[in-house]
């Protein structure tokens, strides 16, 4: 688990419980299969995806904590914060990880976090990654025909566990998001036209690629254990836009982190041709003298990828894409705030809060 959870140490246990239901549920006596596993399983990543089932499962009225039995009359409970307050009424005396969800929550976290997993495989075989956070990606070390395979196998334990321990129709959002990912990984390969390019078909391709599945993560966490219908449809708007900022994010960070940082090289979605929303911003502000560079054979060109990034870099376009993660992270807060009080929620409005801020 990054550092992501480090100011949250009370999901430590939520989160250790889910690696180790994501450890038995993926052996294999197949030697490759087994190896591999080994070394995704010991890529620690931000475990975000799953940290979100497991917040959202605890908003569940009632659930208790320590010191209490309850939100309402609990020990510690202070009432809501005055308007202005930067991480909205909570139970302060409590904290989320303090008695333990029911079984199938873990599983169907830990399944969460697999299928993100088999994503990353496949995306990786896509783009010809070489490195996956800072080590040799499955494609490099296994060649593309191995990765596929290892992929799919992921993919077939994450429906196994949701077969066995989800709700019929959570089984169908979950089957949903894999569509929307595949349908916007697909969209995304195509060859733009830099001037084709607008925000609104950036935001659609991450909705698909990205948010669907924290909006899934969030929802299917709450549903499972019981949170009422109008909480859970908050928490399925928090998720949908704290996707959308952890995508534009994470590619503002393809233009500012290095890879010993970002685990793998800084500008390959540029070199791809694959435009984010930092260069359409950069693109706006300077079409004349971005648009030559933003020809996909010629980026793979060390030199041209280089000025291009430069160029994206000094437009003033890092800025705006800064700007969009804000309004998106705003919209969550929004969410948030109209939660039932809970520690959960204090610890869900601080997460939402850092992510514009991350560098990794």
């Amino acid at each position: 688990m990054q550092g992501i959870w480090d100011t949250h140490p009370h999901l430590k246990d939520d989160l250790e419980k889910v690696e180790a239901v994501m450890e038995s549920g993926l052996r294999s006596r197949n030697p490759t299969v087994a190896e591999a596993v080994d070394k995704l399983l010991s890529r620690k990543g931000k475990m975000l995806r799953p940290g979100l089932v497991l917040l959202s499962a605890r908003m569940k009225p009632g659930i208790g904590f320590a010191g209490s039995t309850g939100f309402a009359g609990s020990a510690g409970y202070a009432g809501p914060r005055k308007a202005g307050g930067s991480s909205g009424a909570d139970c302060s005396a409590g904290t989320p990880g303090d008695e333990p969800l029911p079984e199938k929550i873990y599983r169907i976290a830990a399944a969460v976090e697999i299928m993100h997993i088999a994503t990353l495989v496949h995306d990786d075989i896509i783009d010809r990654a070489s490195v996956r956070r800072g080590a040799p990606s499955l494609n490099a070390r296994y060649g593309d025909r191995t990765a596929v395979l290892l992929g799919d196998f992921l993919f077939s334990r994450c429906f196994s566990l949701v077969a066995e321990h989800a709700s019929t129709a959570n089984a169908r959002f979950l089957a949903a998001a894999v569509s929307h990912i595949c349908d916007s990984e697909i969209a995304q390969s195509r060859r733009f036209d830099p001037a084709t390019l607008s925000v609104r078909d950036y935001l659609r391709r991450i909705t698909g690629k990205t948010a669907a599945l924290f909006a899934l993560s969030c929802h299917i966490g709450a549903s499972e254990n019981g949170v009422p219908g109008e909480t859970v449809a908050l928490l399925r708007r928090v998720g949908h836009n704290v996707g959308l900022t952890f995508q534009i994010v994470d590619d503002l960070l393809d233009f500012t982190g290095d890879e010993k940082t970002l685990g793998k090289p800084a500008g390959g979605d540029l070199r791809e041709g694959i435009f984010t929303l930092p260069v359409i911003h950069a693109y706006r502000r300077n079409p004349a003298a971005l648009g030559p560079l933003l020809n996909p054979p010629a980026l793979r060109n060390g030199k041209t990828a280089a000025r291009a990034m430069d160029m994206i870099r000094s437009s003033g376009g890092l800025d705006e894409t800064r700007k969009t993660a804000a309004l998106f992270t705003a919209r969550a807060l929004r969410e948030t705030e109209k939660l039932p009080p809970s520690p959960s929620r204090r610890t869900l409005h601080r997460i939402v809060e850092s992510l514009p801020a991350r560098t990794f």
